[in-house]
């Protein structure tokens, strides 16, 4: 059992520091590159012109995500939770910090009595008294238990800002990614309507070869099987859409129903024109709000173990008081007594049970499981940001197949068409050059979809930091 007493006042000229270890930031140990660097890079190869803006998302020239952004910083929910932390961290701090200031206390008092003999003379003798005592205690933070408090308290502030920018950079990407998800949805149901409506040209076509008896009543079957098998799409995209307006609300502060009127109309996927910063990995370990907030853990772990350690050595209390007393009696010239001391407290627990040894031992383990949860932190950033620049050069490829793909199938579409007005393929051709067709088209759009999307998550994994009053 560890056990450590001191009964000398040698102590107080011996220690001149705080118990327990002062903090050292860890190594940072980072590849130079992204194994994507190049993926960064072609991002900005057209874009030498222009400049990275403060507010990422203005890059994708859209006012009205703008101003669902600009809500959201402002009214989001999270975020004003977040602040509420930080303003109760600044105040932990100040708690901590009073741990080893000056203390007083004042304590007023009055009495009066009243005596009458019983020898028969009747005389009454009245005494009246008036005290006031000034108690002052000065706390000797020999230790450094007060030092490592507060260090701990301002690592703790430190974590909360860190939270609060976390959660600030995500609600802008969560906005973001929302609102192209949205865009993306009404394009995929602006196609499929587009689609309808070419299959329901072809099921007239079909029909009317029907009632001459020229086409059989499969292909007539055929062709309205296709149509509502299209149709079919449309409703689970029009959910999506209903609960894309919704997330949108709830992410800036409002009510389900609030972005109906807004975000009703159908807007194409905005693409993103302002360049990228173009960061290596040291650069997203040093600013990412989530690798800063895993150091504050760590860093407040670590003075911890100096709090703990503290429990094992005295405290120590400077005290002195003052009182000054006025006494009256009727009979009595009245009298004034003034009464001064000074003296020192020492506290020291002999034996805790092993309360101390247990305490001392969570703090040495937590920070142990805060430096490893801060490497890992470290890690979890650069794979986060390898992975979606993997997606975005992933999308990018199958963008242009995708594109390429539609316009061989609409053209493959137009030709079949043509075929079977004349007759020389069955319409078996005609419904599967249109499925083709309504396929890619949707494919296309989704994975634009995709490609913007990423682009919002890439400025999240990069740790962009984005200004908020309240910080």
């Amino acid at each position: 059992m560890k056990l450590r007493i001191f009964l000398t006042t040698g102590i107080i000229i011996l220690s001149g520091c705080a118990v327990g270890p002062d903090y050292a930031s860890p190594e940072i140990s980072s590849p130079a590159q992204f194994v994507s660097q190049d993926v960064l890079s072609a991002l900005n190869s057209d874009k030498a012109d222009k400049t990275v803006p403060v507010d990422w998302w203005t890059g994708f020239q859209d006012d009205t995500l703008n101003m669902l952004v600009e809500k959201g910083l402002q009214n989001n929910l999270d975020i004003a939770a977040s602040i509420a932390r930080v303003k109760q961290a600044r105040a932990v701090i100040r708690l901590a910090d009073a741990g080893d200031n000056l203390r007083a206390d004042i304590d007023l008092s009055g009495d009066v009595q009243e005596r009458r003999e019983l020898d028969g003379d009747n005389e009454t003798t009245t005494t009246s008294a008036l005290g006031a005592g000034l108690d002052v205690v000065q706390p000797l933070d020999i230790f450094g238990r007060t030092q490592r408090e507060v260090e701990a308290a301002r690592a703790q502030l430190e974590g909360t800002q860190a939270e609060l920018r976390s959660i600030v950079l995500q609600t802008s990407s969560d906005i973001t990614s929302e609102y192209l998800l949205l865009r993306g949805n009404q394009r995929q149901i602006e196609l499929l309507r587009e689609s309808v409506d070419l299959q329901e040209k072809t099921l007239s076509i079909v029909k009317s070869r029907f009632d001459a008896g020229l086409s059989p009543e499969l292909d007539l079957r055929r062709a309205e099987t296709s149509v509502e098998n299209l149709r079919a799409n449309i409703p689970p995209l029009e959910a999506d859409l209903l609960n894309s307006r919704n997330r949108l609300a709830s992410l800036t502060g409002a009510f389900p129903g609030a972005y109906e009127v807004l975000l009703s109309s159908q807007k194409n996927i905005p693409d993103y024109e302002s360049p990228i910063p173009e960061l290596i990995p040291l650069d997203v370990l040093t600013t990412r709000p989530d690798v800063r907030q895993a150091e504050a853990i760590l860093k407040e772990a670590i003075a911890n173990i100096g709090v703990a350690e503290a429990q094992y050595y005295p405290i120590f209390q400077l005290g002195a008081s003052l009182s000054v007393g006025i006494t009256n009696a009727s009979s009595m010239p009245v009298t004034e007594v003034l009464i001064g001391s000074l003296a020192a407290l020492i506290q020291q627990v002999i034996t805790d049970g092993g309360a101390r040894d247990a305490n001392y031992d969570i703090a040495e383990a937590q920070a142990e499981e805060a430096l490893a949860n801060y490497r890992q932190a470290l890690r979890l950033a650069i794979e986060d940001v390898e992975i979606t620049l993997a997606a975005i050069e992933s999308s990018y490829r199958r963008q242009n197949s995708l594109e390429k793909a539609v316009n061989s199938s609409q053209r493959s579409f137009t030709q079949a068409e043509t075929l079977y007005q004349q007759g020389l393929i069955s319409f078996l051709d005609v419904v599967d050059a249109q499925r083709v067709l309504a396929s890619a088209e949707q494919a296309l759009a989704r994975e634009r979809t995709n490609y913007s999307t990423q682009i919002a998550i890439l400025f999240r994994v990069l740790g962009v930091n984005v200004d908020l009053d309240s910080d």
